[in-house]
C-alpha cells in the first residue's frame, strides 16, 4: 500500500485552491482591464474624430462646397482617417490608407485587422456648418461621413503589462503561502509527532504511557489522547489478566501433577495388597481426570474469547436449557435436588448452540454443586422487557450464597471462594469467567447476586437473534 503525507495534500489542496482563486482574479482582472481601457481608447478614439471635423473647410469651387484643410491636420503615427461627403465622395484620406479601414460600413465602432496590426475604428456622421458671403451670413449645414482608426497594439500591451502585473503577484503570494503553511503545518503536527513517539514507546515490557502536555492542550489532540491512554490502560489491565491467568494456570497444573505424583509416590514407598494398589490407581485417574478438566476447560476459555460472534449464530435459549437440563437429571436427581423449570418459547438469541449450552451448563451445574440437598434450583428463559426487550436466562439457588467481598472476584479466572472445596466439586475458578466471556462476545450481560444463607442468582441478558 502506498503511503502519502497528509501535511503535503493539506498544502496541496491550499494552494491549488489559491492557484484556482489567482486564477480567476487574473482573468477577471484582465477582462476588466481590458474593458476599461478599451472604453477610454473609445473615448480617445471619438475625441480625435471630433477634432478631425475641424480641418474641413468651405470650398472655394462651387461644385466642391467643403474640403479638407491639410494645415489643420495633426494626427498621431499610425492613425487613419477618411473623410466623405453627404454624395458619399472622398474628400480626404491618410496617405497608404489601408481600404478596410477606410471603406464606409456603418456608424459606430468597430475591430479591424489590417496591414498586420489590429484597429478600432470610429465611423460617425458630422455636420460642418459654412459661412459664406452670398449667404448674408447665414450658415450652410454641410454634412459628411468621418471615418477613423487609431493602431490598438499599445493599448493591449498595456493590458498585457497589467495582467502580467496581477499574475506576477499572485504567484508570489502563492510561494509565500507555501512557505508560510510549510512552516505553520510542521508547528501545528509537532504535538501529534510527540503523542505519535510516547505511543511508540508502549511496548509488552513498558505499558506506561503519558501523552505529552503539547497534545492535550490541543482541542482536536485531546480526544485522541485520551483514547490512547483509555486503550492503553485497557492493555495494561489485559496484559496484567493475562499474566495472572499464565500464573493461575501454571499454579494449578502444578498442584495437579503434585497431586499425582504424591499419589504414585505414595504407592512406591512399599509393597502393597493388590486392594491397596487398585485404590491408589484409582485416585490417580480421579486426579487425572481433574487434570483434564482443568485443560479442557482452559482451552474453552481461549476458544470463546477468541471466536467472535457472527451473523449467523442464532439458538433456541429455551431448547438449549430444557436439553442441558435433561443431560444431567440424573446427577441433580442424585444429590436429591428439584430444578424448577420456566422456560418460554422461540427465544432465539445471538449465540451458537455450543455457546448456549456450555453457558446454561456451567450455570446450572455451578448451582447445583453449591445447593444443599433438598432445596431447588430454579431456571428461567424469557424475553423481559425491563431489559428492552432482549432474553434474560436466570439461574437461582438456595445455597448459603457468597460474601459481599468476593462477589466482584466471581467472574476472575481461577478465583474461588473456598478453596478448601476445589478437591471436592472438581472446580477449577473457570466456569463463570467462561460464562462471561460468551455472554459480553454476544454483546450481552451477566451478573450475580447472592445473599449469604439464601442462595445466588446469575442473570444473564443476551440480545435478539
Amino acid at each position: 500500500m502506498k503511503d502519502y503525507s497528509l501535511a503535503r495534500r493539506a498544502i496541496a489542496c491550499v494552494l491549488l485552491a489559491e492557484l484556482v482563486c489567482a486564477l480567476s482574479f487574473s482573468l477577471t482582472s484582465l477582462w476588466h482591464e481590458s474593458q476599461t481601457r478599451l472604453r477610454a481608447f473609445d473615448v480617445m478614439l471619438q475625441g480625435r474624430s471630433d477634432s478631425l471635423l475641424g480641418a474641413v473647410q468651405d470650398a472655394e469651387d462651387p461644385d466642391d462646397n467643403v474640403a479638407i484643410d491639410p494645415t489643420e491636420l495633426q494626427l498621431p503615427t499610425g492613425d487613419v482617417y477618411a473623410v466623405y461627403n453627404q454624395g458619399g465622395r472622398l474628400l480626404g484620406v491618410s496617405a497608404n490608407a489601408p481600404a478596410a479601414l477606410t471603406t464606409r460600413r456603418g456608424d459606430g465602432f468597430r475591430t479591424v485587422k489590417a496591414a498586420g496590426h489590429q484597429y478600432r475604428v470610429r465611423e460617425s456622421e458630422g455636420l460642418r456648418i459654412i459661412d459664406r458671403a452670398e449667404t448674408d451670413g447665414r450658415g450652410l449645414r454641410r454634412p459628411v461621413t468621418i471615418i477613423y482608426a487609431s493602431p490598438t497594439n499599445r493599448m493591449w500591451s498595456q493590458i498585457v503589462g497589467a495582467a502580467g502585473f496581477y499574475i506576477g503577484v499572485s504567484c508570489v503570494l502563492i510561494c509565500l503561502t507555501a512557505l508560510i503553511l510549510v512552516f505553520a503545518l510542521r508547528r501545528l503536527l509537532l504535538p501529534l509527532k510527540e503523542l505519535a513517539i510516547e505511543a511508540g514507546k508502549v511496548d509488552a515490557h513498558s505499558t506506561g504511557f503519558d501523552p505529552p502536555q503539547s497534545a492535550l492542550q490541543i482541542r482536536e489532540l485531546r480526544p485522541l489522547s485520551q483514547a490512547l491512554s483509555g486503550t492503553i490502560r485497557k492493555l495494561q489491565r489485559a496484559l496484567h489478566v493475562q499474566h495472572r491467568f499464565l500464573s493461575d494456570a501454571a499454579h494449578e497444573l502444578k498442584t495437579a501433577v503434585a497431586i499425582e505424583r504424591s499419589t504414585i509416590q505414595l504407592l512406591s514407598l512399599r509393597p502393597r495388597s493388590a486392594e491397596e494398589y487398585s485404590e491408589g490407581l484409582n485416585r490417580v485417574l480421579q486426579d487425572n481426570e481433574r487434570l483434564e478438566q482443568l485443560v479442557s476447560r482452559m482451552l474453552t476459555l481461549g476458544r470463546f474469547e477468541e471466536r467472535p460472534v457472527t451473523s449467523s449464530d442464532s439458538v433456541d435459549l429455551g431448547q438449549s436449557a430444557h436439553k442441558m437440563a435433561e443431560s444431567i437429571r440424573h446427577w441433580i436427581e442424585a444429590r436429591e435436588i428439584t430444578l424448577v423449570l420456566d422456560v418460554e418459547k422461540n427465544v432465539n438469541v445471538a449465540l451458537s448452540e455450543e455457546a448456549a449450552e456450555t453457558l446454561i451448563s456451567n450455570l446450572l451445574m455451578n448451582a447445583v454443586q453449591h445447593s444443599a440437598s433438598g432445596s431447588q434450583v430454579q431456571l428461567s428463559v424469557r424475553v423481559s422487557s425491563h431489559a428492552g426487550g432482549k432474553a434474560t436466562l436466570q439461574i437461582a439457588d438456595c445455597g448459603k450464597g457468597i460474601a459481599s467481598e468476593s462477589l466482584p472476584h466471581v467472574f476472575e479466572r481461577f478465583y474461588r471462594e473456598d478453596r478448601s472445596r476445589s478437591r471436592e466439586t472438581g472446580g477449577a475458578g473457570l466456569g463463570l469467567a467462561i460464562c462471561k466471556s460468551i455472554v459480553q462476545g454476544a454483546g450481552g450481560n451477566i451478573e450475580v447476586e447472592s445473599v449469604l444463607g439464601r442462595g445466588t442468582t446469575a442473570t444473564a441478558t443476551l440480545k435478539l437473534a
